[in-house]
């Protein structure tokens, strides 16, 4: 089972802008989060039932919805929303709204919607305000029986499946205080206004309020289910206060041991983890692969740009052999790619990677951090961006990176890197099948030393196996490592880029 990051719930002020209008287009929800971001912060109030607050794990899973009570059942073959209940870790209400062609209509929170198994709800057991989250399921007729492709819940947090891989990697709004010695802090989704499908519609389109302590956000997502199933997301963001750190398009996942790990726990698992490396690619080049790793400490990495063409994070190990897991299917969990549209400028691509000594909460999250963020709460910050839940985002024309591991040389402290690389056809076909390129290996933040390097052919995967050594003094704790194969002068494959801690 994976769960959600525990999140802290925030709500709207007993007198909201999205409470007193109609929401009908993403202008009018502009004018909302621009209005709320004039207001003071309000904390929740909102209390649960006692026997929905105290309910756990067992208890919460029991409560099912009707499928034949879904929003947008009765449109025929088309979207439809089913509804999460509040308890266990999801207390908070949230407000949801269906906008039809003059008007908009509310969806309140009916208990007849839902069976609850075993559970003895009392009959004087008060309702919620509001459902917990919802999932949107896909057209019948895409997979040829109902087909859930996209969850919101757990405060700002949201997932998605393709029709050939199953849920892996969580998605937010925005990321405010990560890092930087602030505390952090979890907006979320309190309003959400579906748009009504009609048949044969290709994708889905719903608008969602963003409100937290220190940021207000008007967003739109028009989301479509397939192989890659793509979200194009619009968002204006006003921050009420300045924030030490605001991340755009972030996202969490897990990583808990892989190829690379040493030590690795106990286990009988070769690997566990969501995803296994960082991609980012930039305009004009590099195109970087980052294996993923967890240490003792925080470990973070910034790839700074004014030329971000994407980024994201990868599962691209698909060999259920260097997994082992009949339930978790680890190897069959989602990328993400990012592909800014507009509002992406000067910033960095963040990394952060946390210990961890399990596999049930997400420990890595990555995300873009803009240079420069609005001064008051009048100045929007527009972002467009679409993000895509795929196989994989293929480095075109380059040989991309397959495998990572290390170890130490035998009989020696020295450190011994090896990773694999996919061919990149059109050198070898250049030079012929003999030929071998050259590597770089470049080394920053600390001393070392590079003793060795080459490339071999390796004859299992038909591409090649790069090879170097590290010498690394004593009073050296961190190295960030560069490693690029070459054409002569002419770079062939993804920038490997690792860092290397005590």
């Amino acid at each position: 089972m994976r769960l959600f990051l525990p999140l802290l719930v925030a709500a709207l002020p007993a007198v909201c802008p999205a409470q007193s209008m109609s929401v009908k287009s993403f202008a009018d929800l502009e004018k909302v989060a621009a209005d709320l971001a004039q207001m003071p912060y309000q904390a929740p109030t909102q209390q649960l039932d006692p026997f929905f607050e105290g309910l756990k794990y067992d208890g919460h899973r029991q409560i099912r919805f009707l499928r034949d009570k879904a929003l947008f059942a009765d449109l025929g073959d088309t979207y439809r929303i089913e509804f999460f209940h509040p308890g266990w870790m999801f207390k908070k209400p949230v407000v949801f709204n269906q906008i039809q062609s003059a008007q908009t209509v509310d969806v309140p929170f009916d208990r007849t919607h839902f069976e609850y198994g075993d559970l003895k709800v009392p009959a004087d057991a008060k309702n919620p305000l509001g459902y917990a989250g919802f999932r949107v399921l896909a057209p019948d007729s895409l997979v040829g029986k109902p087909f859930e492709f996209m969850v919101f819940m757990g405060a700002s947090y949201y997932r998605a499946v393709t029709t050939q891989l199953g849920y892996g990697i969580s998605a937010r709004g925005v990321a405010v205080n990560t890092i930087g010695g602030e505390p952090e802090e979890f907006p979320d989704f309190t309003h959400f206004w579906f748009q009504q499908p009609k048949p044969g519609d290709k994708s889905f389109k719903l608008l969602a309020l963003l409100n937290g302590p220190s940021i207000t956000g008007a967003y739109e997502f028009e989301s479509t289910p397939g192989v890659t199933t793509q979200m194009k997301i619009k968002a204006v963001l006003h921050l009420r206060k300045p924030v030490k750190m605001l991340g755009i398009a972030p996202f969490s996942s897990m990583f808990w041991f892989g190829e690379n790990s040493s030590p690795k726990p106990y286990d009988f698992r070769p690997e566990v983890h969501d995803s296994d490396g960082l991609q980012v690619e930039i305009e004009g080049g590099p195109s970087i692969w980052r294996p993923l790793d967890v240490s003792r400490d925080l470990r973070l990495s910034i790839f700074e740009t004014d030329k971000l063409k994407g980024f994201g994070l990868a599962e691209r190990d698909r060999d259920f052999n260097n997994f082992q897991d009949l339930e978790a299917n680890y190897h069959r969990r989602p990328a993400v790619w990012v592909e800014p549209v507009s509002g992406f400028g000067k910033g960095a691509v963040t990394l952060v990677e946390l210990s961890t000594g399990e596999e049930t909460w997400d420990n890595i999250v990555a995300m873009w951090r803009p240079d420069q963020l609005p001064a008051t709460p009048a100045e929007p910050l527009k972002i467009e961006y679409k993000l895509n839940w795929l196989d994989q985002h293929e480095p075109a024309g380059l040989c991309k990176v397959i495998s990572s591991r290390r170890g130490f040389v035998m009989d020696s402290d020295d450190h011994l890197y090896v990773i694999d690389f996919a061919p990149e056809k059109v050198a070898a076909k250049a030079h012929g099948k003999d030929w071998t390129p050259d590597i770089d290996v470049v080394l920053s933040g600390g001393e070392g030393k590079v003793l060795d390097k080459r490339v071999m052919r390796n004859n299992q995967t038909g591409g090649w196996r790069a090879f170097f050594k590290l010498d690394v003094p004593d009073k050296t704790s961190l190295l960030e490592i560069m490693m690029e194969m070459k054409d002569g002068k002419k770079v062939i494959s993804e920038r490997w880029m690792y860092q290397w801690r005590r």
